[in-house]
């Protein structure tokens, strides 16, 4: 094919990796525009001195224009000089034009080289009151690349710089105000990190939560200088990568001496000497003590032999080194370990069961922002979706729905283009079926031809794909429908949702009706646990003695009151 050779091809992804076959990418220039974390720590921070102290900011921006302007002030009196060199004829002694010139430039350059030294010097001051402001940038920087890591747990879980960036603003905005900088920027980071916790908490799935969290703690570490990539790679492979035969101890695995071994050998926070260099020798003197404490029922709650105290007294990895020794001895108590830790890091909030309601999940929306319920086995939410709409919060909501499947686009499309005039809102279930169209969901949105009602919402639902629209991932607010995960959870989700004030009240006598009510959640939520064993959690028979029915009769009491 005939071209102009002025002809140019640009083309852009959304994809932070795209796989070119081998011809096109020797074909063309790939250029790789993914923000780094030390670029996006700078943004940042721009972006919170541009809110919190505008005029920082602007004095900066004029500094370093002045610079760059006298830079190139000073660069053309040296291609003046070079010029003038270049030209002149005999003598430089006898040209009394070049000895003005030299004397001129002179001149000026010294009063350029003031100019930049002034410069230099406001720069630092208005750097250090700028770095005042880091630590709440560096925070975010590090909690958006949690996120980022995420989608390489599950395509669905993908979020855009842009949602990020509204977390920060409002983060910002809502934290509590303080008189003293240090403090401003403690409140913001807290109220950041809650924020992005429970934005993303919100579209995982129970089985991927707790990694979550526990992405962000050691990444919080590692960037304040407490732990290393070395140390985080101990807790996740421990012995997996020692060859170690001679194992002393008949009564432990030949994994768990494995894992010991590995952590006799490790440095934590590249420390000059071993944590656990002479754990092999200690619990070979002290053999019944520590074979009493792996085999404990709660070892991470039990004091750990000769060595509590020097674990207690670091405060900066403690609890991440109790981590590592209940990982590599109790790997069967690791998920339980870990909640200890993440509630050190960060606080008890952060280990909480959370509620997600329909009510707060609206006020996220928008017309062109739509909500994305990733579904599960036996997971439903248009009952509440159509429940809150009838209620509403200033008034109700006309809702149309839409089962997706085959030839199911063009209805859709109608209904949508019809709500979207008349404020209705619209559930579209199933659309793990109709990828193609949920491809152009953002165009149609957005619609430049027409106003969208300010009441108009879009209600999506879709079990999780591989080939999911990117776009229609970054735009739209994610929630996750399944049952809440342990019995605690579970019953904390049932008195949030379904039971409330006005329900308790409904029968008399209330003291008997709240006792029915309660026994009835907590069987729902014991029966929801059981479902972990699969049949061996309800088909298995078990024979109650008189003192099982006592003891579980009596927890029953102690709960309802």
């Amino acid at each position: 094919m005939d071209y102009d050779d002025h002809f140019r091809l640009y083309m852009t992804s959304r994809l932070a990796n795209p796989h070119f076959s081998p011809e096109l990418a020797a074909k063309s220039t790939i250029i790789d525009f993914t923000v780094t974390q030390g670029g996006l720590e700078q943004q940042l921070l721009a972006r919170l001195i541009s809110k919190e102290q505008k005029q920082l900011e602007e004095s900066l921006n004029q500094v370093q224009e002045e610079v760059t302007s006298n830079t190139k002030t000073l660069q053309s009196y040296e291609e003046q000089l070079l010029d003038k060199l270049a030209s002149v004829q005999g003598s430089l002694l006898d040209d009394p034009e070049i000895i003005e010139v030299l004397a001129t430039i002179k001149t000026k350059s010294k009063e350029v080289n003031e100019k930049l030294v002034e410069a230099a010097e406001k720069k630092i001051e208005i750097n250090e009151k700028r770095e005042l402001f880091r630590p709440a940038a560096a925070r975010g920087a590090v909690l958006y690349f949690c996120v980022v890591e995420m989608t390489m747990v599950n395509w669905m879980y993908n979020t855009s710089l842009t949602q990020f960036l509204g977390l920060f603003d409002a983060a910002i905005e809502f934290s509590v105000k303080a008189q003293l900088v240090k403090e401003r920027v403690l409140n913001i980071r807290t109220e950041l990190t809650r924020r992005v916790y429970y934005y993303i908490n919100r579209g995982l799935f129970e089985r991927d939560k707790t990694s979550f969290k526990m992405m962000m703690c050691t990444k919080i570490l590692i960037k304040d200088g407490k732990l290393t990539s070395a140390d985080v790679s101990l807790f996740l492979k421990a012995g997996a990568g020692v060859d170690d035969r001679n194992k002393i101890f008949a009564w432990m695995t030949d994994k768990m001496w494995l894992n010991l071994k590995a952590l006799s050998k490790h440095k934590f926070n590249n420390d000059h000497a071993c944590f656990f260099k002479e754990l092999p020798d200690r619990i070979q003197r002290n053999d019944t003590v520590w074979r009493n404490w792996i085999e404990e029922n709660e070892p991470e709650n039990t004091t750990v032999p000769d060595y509590e105290e020097k674990i207690s007294a670091d405060p900066n990895i403690g609890s991440f080194i109790h981590l590592c020794l209940v990982r590599s001895m109790r790997e069967d108590r690791t998920m339980l370990a870990c909640n200890m830790f993440i509630k050190d890091v960060l606080t008890e909030e952060y280990i909480k069961p959370v509620t997600d309601f329909i009510a707060d999940i609206y006020d996220e929306t928008k017309m062109n922002v739509p909500v994305l319920y990733l579904l599960s086995a036996g997971a439903d939410p248009t009952g509440a979706i159509d429940e809150f709409a009838k209620k509403g919060q200033h008034k109700q909501f006309p809702t149309g729905k839409v089962s997706m499947g085959e030839e199911q686009e063009i209805p859709a499309t109608a209904l949508i283009n019809a709500s979207m005039m008349t404020g209705k809102w619209v559930v579209l279930n199933n659309c793990h079926l109709s990828l193609e169209f949920m491809a152009q969901m953002e165009d149609i949105l957005n619609p430049k031809e027409k106003v969208v009602h300010p009441d108009f919402r879009l209600w999506i639902t879709c079990s999780p794909h591989d080939e999911f629209p990117l776009s229609l991932l970054q735009l739209a607010v994610k929630v996750t429908t399944e049952p809440p995960k342990g019995l605690q959870a579970g019953l904390s989700r049932t008195f949030n949702t379904v039971v409330n004030q006005d329900f308790l009240e409904k029968v008399e006598p209330y003291d008997k009706w709240r006792a029915a009510v309660y026994s009835i959640c907590f069987m729902h939520s014991v029966v929801q646990e059981r479902r972990k064993f699969g049949p061996l959690g309800f088909c298995i028979p078990y024979e109650f003695n008189n003192s099982d029915l006592i003891a579980s009769l009596t927890f029953v009491e102690q709960h309802m009151t």
